[in-house]
């Protein structure tokens, strides 16, 4: 399988930009009425799980770029 062209990888990028841009707006769009209080906060919902696969998952992006150095 060959690799596409550079005329056609640019329209597989602009087209996908498109996408995430018109889908983002949307749903920016449809949840426009909820409050920033329980947008920004998670209000201890989280439970320790998967808060803590977060914090991991943190700590291994920021080793690897100091790594990458």
């Amino acid at each position: 399988m060959g690799q596409p062209s550079f005329a056609a990888s640019n329209a597989i990028i602009y087209v996908t930009y498109g996408f995430f841009l018109v889908m983002g707006t949307g749903i920016a769009w449809r949840m426009r009425k909820q409050p920033n209080t329980d947008f920004l906060a998670g209000n201890r919902t989280q439970t320790a799980w998967p808060l803590a696969f977060n914090f991991i998952a943190s700590g291994e992006s920021c080793a690897r770029t100091i790594l990458a150095r």
